[in-house]
């Protein structure tokens, strides 16, 4: 029987997924625990209990709910385990964080938003950017830089082949006959969608009218690492996306929106915010809500959550487009330096600071831009089901 004990303080929070990112969601139920505000309950991970906890640890969720109440179940998991754990916790009458991407597949973003209706639970995505109040400042700037001509996404970072050694998933498309999805797009850059995307208010799928996609990899992973992707819109000017985990440095990614009177770019990552507007120019930052705080908030007195499912369809969207289309085509070799030693052994394709900028200076792919390296095997187009 489920534990219904009282001596507790705040929320029961049940977390599953304890190393990765689930070492993340840890600092902040700690934080909220450190506030009076949350209890973690217990946690699981079939990997073992981490050392130094003394948390009750279990081997699965349905172990663990069958001898705790949670409140909360927060869950950072390999993709392809997502939609079977959230639809557990909302059965069993918790809200739910998820982190991000929400699910392996467009149709089980579906199911599992008919699944949360019917628990009456919330499910919060793990789109920490999103608690940013650079957001809101964005959007309030973007008034002033007169008819939106385009919108930029851009995220130049380099991942060395330790990264892709770190998990049997990491960098898969399939594995075991499931979708991981552990591209590019979505998911070490993919918080760069989804920040596009509260931007300019895409919210529902009718919203898009196709997604272009043009995926490569200069590592040796199934996935892409480097990708030109274009979301066509309904009801706005096109959002142009080049990523890349082989690039010479580490930098920070932006989202800009240009303007006939200006352009502002976001840094999502440090809610830094750039302007230049007319013949001013000017930089400022922000804060930002912690997502777990926020979905106690809502739970406790109604504050609207700041990531709800619904509200990622269109990151699902790019997702889906990206995980049905042709698998990734190879960058050659004569194309692509390799550095570092050891450990630390990492690709750079030639140039590509310079491909990157005239992508989304001219709104063209790599190959329609130019690069040598690019191929029209790599090119598909996604069109949205009808709902």
């Amino acid at each position: 029987m489920a534990d219904r004990g009282s001596d507790v303080s705040g929320v029961r929070v049940a977390q599953v997924g304890l190393r990765g990112f689930g070492a993340e969601h840890l600092k902040r139920v700690d934080r909220l625990a450190a506030m009076g505000r949350a209890t973690l309950v217990a946690a699981a991970d079939p990997a073992g209990p981490l050392e130094g906890r003394d948390e009750p640890w279990y081997a699965s969720l349905t172990e663990l709910l069958a001898a705790h109440e949670a409140d909360i179940v927060t869950i950072a998991t390999p993709i392809g385990t997502h939609y079977a754990l959230a639809c557990e916790a909302l059965a069993a009458g918790a809200d739910v964080l998820l982190e991000k991407p929400p699910v392996a597949s467009l149709d089980d973003f579906f199911a599992l938003l008919e699944a949360e209706k019917a628990s009456g639970r919330s499910v919060q995505i793990g789109f920490q950017a999103l608690g940013s109040d650079a957001l809101a400042r964005v959007r309030e700037l973007a008034a002033q830089i007169g008819e939106l001509t385009s919108v930029r996404v851009w995220g130049q970072w380099l991942r060395d082949n330790g990264y892709y050694a770190r998990a049997r998933w990491a960098g898969k498309r399939m594995l075991d006959g499931q979708r991981v999805a552990d591209g590019v797009c979505t998911n070490p850059l993919a918080h760069s969608f989804a920040s596009a995307f509260a931007l300019v208010g895409l919210e529902r799928i009718d919203q898009i009218e196709a997604i272009e996609t043009e995926l490569y990899h200069a590592h040796d992973i199934e996935a892409d690492d480097t990708s030109w992707v274009r979301i066509r819109r309904t009801d706005g000017v096109p959002i142009d996306v080049s990523l890349t985990l082989c690039g010479p440095t580490h930098i920070e990614p932006t989202v800009t929106l240009v303007g006939t009177k200006g352009r502002i770019t976001l840094t999502y990552t440090t809610d830094e915010i750039a302007a230049e507007i007319g013949p001013d120019s000017y930089m400022e930052g922000t804060g930002r809500t912690d997502l777990l705080e926020n979905l106690v908030d809502h739970r406790e007195s109604g504050v609207p959550l700041l990531v709800p499912l619904a509200a990622t369809v269109g990151f699902m969207a790019v997702l889906e487009a990206t995980q049905t289309a042709p698998d990734p085509v190879a960058i050659g070799a004569e194309h692509v330096d390799w550095l570092g030693a050891g450990d630390f052994v990492y690709p750079v394709i030639h140039d590509i600071d310079g491909w990157q900028s005239r992508c989304l200076e001219e709104g063209k792919g790599y190959l329609d831009a130019g690069a040598p390296w690019a191929s029209p095997a790599a090119k598909a187009t996604w069109l949205p089901p009808a709902r």
